[in-house]
């Protein structure tokens, strides 16, 4: 016998997915797999170890009971098994908490032991998300495995965490040549190494004293599994069952020489690693794809030389070729180019929007931290005393099970309301960290969809919200009308302001004096902490595969990076991204039947000359001073930005004073919003504009409206006159998977100076231009929001505006209402 086969298809959709994608590979894929594995488990050979994320068997719990019943019935056959992982498939290394990784993983036992009678311990493997292995990752894994009874054994690339090939004379690595224009001698390694033909064995590993084992994925197997057709023109390559088993057959023989060189008589393995949704999704052909993996189980079957196996069983068979360290802190090399090659917090804190995430996160673990911390001090006193209490709060904070040790504290001494809470915020909070969406969607293949992105970001805020209220109640003090925080929340070296009151956070950037995030929650919550935790436990108890939560709580300010106002090092390569965010403005000058942009108002750095909270609303007061030359003429440019905050709308205003008099001049805001409509069930979203002002001399151009019925669903502009511009509403529908439709609207109100005319477009046109798929990188409103720009005239060196925006997260879509509207996705 050459050795074993331990293939592992991987099933998985996010929190949040659409409902029409869901649906779309459970036909394509998902039902033609349950079909396929009722066939291959007669075999007597076969056995095969599946993974299905969490958020997957969520949603299938929810959604699919009579999968589950018949899948848990073919795992009765003992020809397939269940590998382990993650219960939100999150990238939890960017967490600050070390309790996550056994909270996470108990809730995934907890999971497959429902769904299927598995526990931990029963488990083939363990899944880490897109394989993205840091130091920490492994030990912190292998710990909390260690206390659930679960073998920390993990699948690795080949290519990424055992690399064959090192610094030698004259390579990229010969500092002496680069600099001094020789060859290093000694630019070799001493070190004994192995190579990539021998890495078909389970190999023993150590982080911190925590034991593993990986066993090596090797791409070829990857990329050859299913390759029935023609990636691209030109593609000549097709692999069939019997060559797919030739190639592991060739390298089983190869590994079982090599070892026996190594001086070990063992059983190599090949690990076939893949997306289950490779079968019938990808290629839109599950039949043709289910018969080519039949014939290879057949195939396999019949051959004496190879057997498949499950990974637990293999290293429990076997055992291991010998201790060899991975080398850690990668993802494998096709992720690794657009993280900039520095992993997962390359793209959390290299991807401005996901920075903003953090940002969320980070304010929020703090806060829960705040909260343990009075907790345990509060039971610990009467044992512990000075510094000896401040080492036990610091060692439950540390502690894989810190969890668990607070929740079981406020369960002994508090009413039940503090336990439940507790549970429901933290279990919000490790959801946030789930790789999709956008943690693992900047491939180029992926675009942007705010309704999918942001729902974790809705259900935090009302989590948030949620803690104060604990916090209050612990400490006995009413929860602050407005919190206000001058710190630097994003990380970014500079200062911004948060302003955190019942129904409103925003930040606003002092680059751009701009607000880089801004969420609301609906009225009806302020205060009303029972209405929250009931929205949570119903949408989070089971974890619900399809919600409405933007009813409640949703982003009005969570824009993308814009290609437009990136700052570029040089062509496709070193580059600073920036967000659109709302509120920039610039000062433009007409002449010649075009604008131009005076000075770099819309970037520029902005004063914060004050901040205080009155009876009613909070205030920020900023400026900004530049100096600009247009055809000779020099001017000075004052901008003044204050920002008002009341407890249910935002008030901005704008003014701008030049000491020279320069003709048609315009104050061109940028009011900007995020919010987007949505229609996850049959891809038809809805948006549009009403005025309630008849037709007259103010002039609205509305650019690139989607227009499906063109070729290509091509964009036209459109253009409306009205009597006075003085407010319009943006309306957008939500139509969810679960049943629900409803529309939300943001009212904008226009105070100050007379309005020439107003433009508007998607809040962000492009977003990483010429470095993703094309059709991926062209936003619109259905993927963006929206950005409006009114025109106000400078007279006399001067000019005011003033918007009033409020919000309504749960009405009808009722076009009758308005005088004019303005379809922004023609239907």
């Amino acid at each position: 016998m050459k050795g074993y086969i331990a293939f592992c298809p991987h099933f998985h959709q996010p929190h949040f997915q659409l409902y029409k994608t869901r649906e779309e590979a459970y036909l394509n894929s998902y039902q033609p797999w349950l079909k396929l594995l009722g066939e291959a488990v007669s075999l007597d050979k076969f056995f095969i170890n599946l993974h299905f994320s969490g958020p997957f068997l969520y949603w299938f719990r929810d959604q699919k009971q009579d999968y589950l019943k018949n899948l848990k019935n073919l795992l009765g056959s003992g020809k397939i098994g269940i590998v382990g992982g993650f219960a939100d498939e999150p990238f939890i290394q960017l967490s600050s908490r070390f309790d996550d990784y056994l909270y996470q993983l108990k809730e995934y036992d907890r999971l497959a032991h429902e769904l299927f009678g598995v526990t931990a311990p029963e488990w083939q493997g363990i899944h880490l998300v897109e394989r993205e292995c840091g130091e920490t990752l492994l030990a912190e894994t292998s710990r909390a495995a260690g206390l659930l009874g679960a073998k920390p054994i993990y699948y690795l690339d080949a290519e990424t965490f055992y690399l064959p090939h090192f610094a030698k004379p004259g390579g990229a690595a010969d500092f002496c040549l680069k600099h001094f224009g020789f060859k290093d001698p000694f630019s070799f390694t001493t070190i004994a190494h192995l190579p990539s033909e021998i890495m078909y064995f389970a190999l023993r590993d150590e982080i911190q004293g925590q034991e593993f084992t990986a066993v090596p994925v090797h791409t070829e197997y990857r990329y050859r599994l299913l390759k029935r057709n023609a990636f691209i023109p030109g593609d000549r390559i097709k692999v069939k069952p019997a060559h797919y088993l030739f190639y592991i057959k060739d390298a089983l023989e190869n590994a079982c020489n090599l070892a026996a060189q190594y001086g070990r008589e063992i059983k190599p393995v090949v690990l076939v690693f893949e997306d289950a949704e490779k079968m019938g999704q990808w290629s839109k052909d599950p039949q043709g794809d289910a018969d080519w993996l039949m014939e290879f189980f057949r195939l396999v079957e019949q051959d004496d030389e190879v057997s498949f196996i499950g990974l637990r069983d293999y290293v429990e068979k076997v055992g291991f070729l010998d201790t060899y360290p991975v080398s850690s802190s990668h993802s494998y090399p096709e992720w690794e180019n657009w993280t900039a090659k520095r992993g997962i917090r390359g793209v959390a804190f290299g991807d401005e929007r996901l920075r903003r995430v953090m940002s969320r996160l980070r304010l929020l673990e703090e806060a829960q931290e705040n909260f343990e911390k009075t907790v345990i001090e509060a039971h610990s006193a009467d044992q512990f005393a000075g510094a000896m209490q401040e080492m036990v709060t610091r060692s439950i904070l540390q502690s894989p099970e810190r969890f668990e040790m607070v929740q079981t504290l406020l369960t002994q001494n508090y009413e039940i309301m503090f336990s439940e809470y507790y549970a429901l915020i933290n279990r919000v909070r490790n959801l946030l960290y789930q790789e999709d969406p956008k943690w693992a969607s900047r491939h180029p293949c992926y675009g942007s969809s705010p309704y999918y992105d942001m729902q974790g970001l809705a259900y935090l805020e009302l989590s948030d919200r949620l803690l104060m209220h604990l916090q209050s109640h612990l400490s006995g003090k009413p929860v602050e009308p407005d919190a206000i925080l001058i710190k630097d929340w994003d990380f970014d070296g500079r200062d911004e302001i948060l302003i955190l009151n019942p129904q409103q956070t925003l930040a606003i950037d002092l680059e751009g004096g701009c607000v880089h995030y801004h969420h609301v929650l609906s009225a009806p919550l302020d205060g009303d902490h029972r209405h929250i935790a009931e929205i949570l436990r119903r949408d989070f108890k089971e974890i619900k595969a399809y919600h409405s939560v933007y009813r409640y709580s949703c982003p009005l300010v969570m824009t993308e990076t814009d290609s437009s106002m990136q700052t570029e090092f040089f062509p496709q390569g070193a580059r600073r991204e920036n967000c659109r965010n709302s509120l920039r403005c610039e000062l433009l000058h007409f002449s010649d039947g075009e604008y131009t942009s005076l000075g770099n108002l819309e970037q520029a750095s902005y004063n914060l000359d004050e901040v205080r909270t009155e009876l009613d609303h909070s205030r920020v007061s900023l400026s900004c001073e530049q100096t600009v030359i247009y055809k000779e003429i020099v001017c000075t440019v004052t901008i003044r930005k204050h920002f008002l905050i009341f407890a249910d709308r935002l008030q901005v205003i704008m003014k701008v004073n030049m000491d020279e008099k320069l003709a048609d001049c315009f104050l061109v805001p940028q009011i900007v919003t995020s919010a987007a409509p949505s229609d996850e069930v049959a891809f038809c979203p809805v948006a549009w504009l009403g005025f309630n002002a008849p037709p007259g001399n103010s002039s609205i151009t509305v650019q690139d409206i989607i227009a499906p019925e063109m070729e290509d669903a091509g964009l036209i502009d459109q253009q409306i006159d009205v009597s006075t511009l003085t407010a319009t509403d943006y309306i957008y529908l939500i139509n969810s998977g679960d049943g629900n439709r409803f529309a939300g609207r943001i009212s904008y109100q226009f105070l100050g100076d007379a309005i020439e005319k107003m433009e508007v477009q998607p809040a962000v046109k492009y977003y990483y231009k010429d470095l993703v798929f094309a059709e991926q990188s062209r936003l619109g409103y259905q993927s963006s929001g929206i950005m409006l720009q009114p025109f106000i005239p400078v007279q006399d060196g001067e000019a005011e505006f003033i918007v009033d925006i409020t919000w309504q997260l749960d009405c009808l879509d009722k076009e009758e209402e308005y005088q004019q509207v303005v379809q922004l996705i023609k239907r």
